[in-house]
C-alpha cells in the first residue's frame, strides 16, 4: 500500500516542479490557459444543461413554476427559443475557449523551448512540448473546476459533496490495497490505468445518483433544480478527474523528455528496460536455473539430470539464447532454448507459424513450443549440430537458399500469409516509378520511365503467375547451423517470406546459365522447376532489386536496374 502513495507522491512533486518552471517562464500564458480551461469546461457543462430545461419546457403547457418568475414574462414558445439560441451560443463558447487553450499553449512551449536554448533532441519534439504544457495546463484547470464544483455543492447540496469526496478517498484506499496483495493487479496498473479511472468515475456517478434518488425518497433533499445541477456538476467532475489521472500518468510517463525540452541544465537520457522485466528478469544466474530445469524436464522428461548453461549469441536484441547440456547417467542431450522479450512477440508467432506448418524445412529441430514466466520459449535440438563460422556461413548460404525454394509452401499457409503480406509486386506501382523519375530530372531518360510504366500492369501480371517459394531474407552469423556431413539448417525463422521464386536471388553478369543450372536442380526436388522460363525467374530478381532500392531512396541505383529490367520483360512476354 504504501509503494502505491509513494508512486502517486513522486508523480505530484515532479508535476509540481513542472508547474514551478511553467510559471517561472511563462506565468501569464500559463494563468490564461487555467482561466481558459475552466471556462470551456463550464461553457460545455452549461451547454449540455440548456438543452435538458428545453425538453423540460417542451413537455409542459407553459412555463413550470421552478423556473425563475423573470422568465415566465417570455412564455413557453419564447423562453424554448431564448435556451435553444443559448445553448448554441454555449456551445461555441465553448469550443472557441478550447481553440485559445491550444493557441495558449503552442506560444507558451514555443517561448519554453527558446528559453532552454537546445538544439533539436528527438523526433516530434514540438509536438511532445505543445502536448505536455496543454496536458498540464488542463490539469490545473481541472482541479480548479472541480474545487469549484467541490464548493458549489458544499453551499447548495453539502451532503453530496461529501458522499463524492468520501468515493474518491475509498477509490485509493482499494486501488492501495489491490496493489498490495496482487502482483498482477501492480503490473497490470501502468497500462491500465486510464481505463481504470474511467470506469470508476463512471460507477462514482452511478453512486451519486442513487444517492439522490434514495435522499429524495427518503431524506430531506434539497430542491429539483439544485438536484439536476448537482447531478451535472457531479457528472463532470468525475469525468474530469478521470482525465485528470490520465493527463498526469501521460505527463509523469514523458517526464525525461519533457525537462529535456524545457528544463536548462537537463539533457535527455534513455532509460534502461529494467533488469527484471521481460527477458532481463531470467538472466540471473539462480533465476535461470530455474526456469531452465523445469524446460529441461518439460523438453526431455528427464527427471533426474544435471545441465549446464551457457548464454548464445545470436546477434539479435530482445531474443534471449542459451546452448543447454544436459547429462544424465545413460546419455547425453544437447538444447537450444530461445526466449522472446515482450516486444518481440510477433517474431516467435511467425516462427512458431512456420515450423508448425511446415515442418520438413531444412530447420533445427524443434522438440518444445511453451512459455517462461509469460514470455514465449522455443527449445531446439542441436546434438550432432555446430553453428557455422562466418566463412562456412558465405560458402554455404548460397546452396542453403536454393534448398527453400525446393520445397513447396503448404496451401494454408500460403493462404494465409497471402491474407497478411503483400508481395513484391504489389509494393511497387506506377506512383513510385514517376517519383524516381521526378527526382532524378535530366539524370534520367524519360522515354525509359514511361516504358516500364506502360508495362508495369503486365509485367506485374509475369510476376504473379510465377510459383511461390520461401525465403529468409536476414540469415546472419550463428542462425546457421551444420551436421556432420556439412548439411545446413536454420535456427531461427523469426523473419521468412512467401514470394515468386526469384525473389532476392543475387544478380550477376551470367545470371541466364546460373538461373537455368539452379531450376534444373530445383526440378529434382520440385515438380515443374526444370521447365520454368529462366527469364520470368531473374525479371523477379530484378524487380525485386529494383523495389528494395526504390524503398530505401536510392533511386539512382533503382534507375540503373531499369533497362536490364525492360530487356528481361521483353523476353518473357515475347515482345
Amino acid at each position: 500500500m504504501k509503494a502505491v502513495f509513494t508512486d502517486i507522491g513522486k508523480a505530484i512533486r515532479w508535476s509540481i516542479s513542472l508547474g514551478n518552471k511553467f510559471i517561472q517562464v511563462v506565468p501569464w500564458l500559463t494563468l490564461f490557459a487555467v482561466i481558459f480551461s475552466v471556462f470551456s469546461q463550464f461553457f460545455l457543462l452549461i451547454g449540455f444543461l440548456l438543452p435538458l430545461k428545453v425538453v423540460l419546457l417542451l413537455g409542459s403547457d407553459g412555463v413550470p413554476g421552478y423556473f425563475p418568475s423573470v422568465f415566465q414574462q417570455f412564455g413557453r414558445n419564447g423562453l424554448v427559443l431564448m435556451l435553444s439560441g443559448a445553448s448554441v451560443l454555449f456551445y461555441t463558447l465553448h469550443l472557441f475557449t478550447g481553440k485559445l487553450v491550444e493557441k495558449t499553449a503552442t506560444l507558451a512551449s514555443d517561448h519554453l523551448l527558446a528559453r532552454s536554448r537546445k538544439m533539436a533532441i528527438f523526433e516530434n519534439q514540438q509536438d511532445i512540448a505543445t502536448k505536455g504544457y496543454q496536458r498540464y495546463s488542463q490539469s490545473l484547470a481541472t482541479v480548479t473546476f472541480v474545487s469549484l464544483c467541490l464548493a458549489v455543492m458544499l453551499v447548495f447540496y453539502w451532503k453530496l459533496a461529501l458522499v463524492i469526496v468520501a468515493y474518491v478517498v475509498m477509490c485509493l484506499l482499494a486501488v492501495a490495497v489491490l496493489s498490495s496483495l496482487s502482483e498482477s493487479f501492480t503490473a497490470r496498473l501502468p497500462t491500465k490505468l486510464g481505463s481504470m479511472a474511467k470506469t470508476l468515475g463512471g460507477v462514482g456517478f452511478l453512486a451519486m445518483f442513487a444517492f439522490i434518488v434514495l435522499d429524495h425518497l427518503y431524506g430531506a433533499a434539497p430542491g429539483i433544480i439544485i438536484s439536476v445541477i448537482s447531478l451535472l456538476l457531479g457528472r463532470q467532475a468525475f469525468g474530469r478527474m478521470a482525465g485528470l489521472v490520465k493527463d498526469i500518468q501521460g505527463l509523469y510517463g514523458q517526464r525525461a523528455q519533457l525537462a529535456a525540452l524545457f528544463f536548462h541544465g537537463r539533457i535527455f537520457l534513455q532509460k534502461p528496460k529494467s533488469l527484471d522485466k521481460g527477458i532481463w528478469g531470467l538472466i540471473a544466474p539462480e533465476v535461470r536455473d530455474e526456469w531452465i530445469g523445469s524446460l529441461v524436464v518439460e523438453a526431455t522428461g528427464f527427471s533426474e539430470s544435471q545441465f549446464h548453461a551457457e548464454w548464445f549469441d545470436l546477434g539479435l536484441p530482445d531474443v534471449l539464447c542459451y546452448k543447454v547440456k544436459v547429462t544424465t547417467a545413460d546419455e547425453e542431450q544437447q538444447l537450444l532454448v530461445k526466449v522472446f522479450n515482450t516486444n518481440r512477440s510477433a517474431w516467435a508467432r511467425h516462427e512458431a507459424t512456420l515450423l508448425t506448418s511446415q515442418p520438413e524445412l531444412p530447420t533445427v529441430p524443434c522438440i518444445l513450443l511453451t512459455e517462461v514466466h509469460g514470455l514465449t520459449c522455443h527449445v531446439f535440438d542441436i546434438k550432432g549440430l555446430t553453428p557455422c563460422s562466418k566463412s562456412e556461413m558465405a560458402k554455404g548460404l548460397p546452396d542453403f537458399r536454393r534448398q527453400l525454394c525446393s520445397h513447396t509452401p503448404a496451401e494454408e499457409l500460403t493462404s494465409t500469409y497471402l491474407r497478411s503480406h503483400p508481395q513484391v509486386w504489389q509494393r511497387v506501382d506506377d506512383l513510385f516509378v514517376r517519383r524516381m523519375g521526378l527526382l532524378l530530372g535530366a539524370k534520367a531518360d524519360f522515354e525509359l520511365i514511361d516504358r516500364l510504366s506502360a508495362v508495369l500492369p503486365d509485367l506485374k501480371h509475369c510476376l504473379k503467375a510465377l510459383p511461390l517459394a520461401f525465403s529468409a531474407p536476414d540469415i546472419r552469423v550463428g542462425m546457421l547451423w551444420k551436421d556432420r556431413d556439412q548439411n545446413c539448417f536454420l535456427l531461427h525463422w523469426a523473419v521468412w517470406n512467401i514470394e515468386p521464386i526469384g525473389t532476392k536471388w543475387p544478380l550477376g553478369d551470367d545470371d541466364d546459365n546460373r538461373f537455368s543450372e539452379y531450376l534444373r536442380e530445383l526440378g529434382q526436388h520440385r515438380v515443374g522447376m526444370a521447365n520454368l522460363d529462366p527469364h520470368g525467374v531473374r525479371l523477379a530478381a530484378i524487380f525485386s532489386e529494383f523495389e528494395f532500392r526504390l524503398t530505401r531512396g536510392r533511386y539512382l541505383e533503382a534507375y540503373a536496374l531499369v533497362s536490364s529490367l525492360l530487356a528481361e520483360y521483353e523476353q518473357v512476354s515475347g515482345i
